[in-house]
């Protein structure tokens, strides 16, 4: 049981770590494009310009709620910010409820299959 625990982190964490650097490269991005500083994201975020500086160096990891509040402060669908830069290229792959409903299938199957 133990080595199960092990893997499952590992493997999750490697996930973790691939879907991190792609919401906060996300998240930079975006909000370059929008002419927004870190100051003012943090302002409609209720949170500290530091926290958004640290995010976006990667030392931060935000919470899904937090997520939530930064994709609402960009005007962006918060599934945008799951999109690798790869796919957003490509007009064809930006089906926003079919990327929704794959990425909540696999969550849901890691959970299903670690947690069980």
């Amino acid at each position: 049981m133990q080595y199960k625990k092990r893997v499952f982190y590992t493997r999750f964490s490697k996930k973790l770590m691939n879907l991190e650097q792609i919401v906060v490269a996300n998240i930079r991005r975006i909000r370059k494009e929008r002419g927004m500083t870190q100051e003012k994201l943090a302002e409609l975020c209720n949170t500290s310009v530091s926290y958004i500086g640290l995010l976006e160096i990667g030392r931060n990891v935000p919470k899904l709620s937090t997520i939530e509040k930064i994709a609402d402060a960009l005007g962006v669908d918060y599934v945008e910010l799951f999109i690798s830069p790869e796919s957003q290229t490509n007009p064809s792959n930006r089906d926003y409820t079919k990327l929704k409903k794959r990425i909540l299938a696999d969550i849901e199957k890691d959970l299903d299959k670690y947690l069980v």
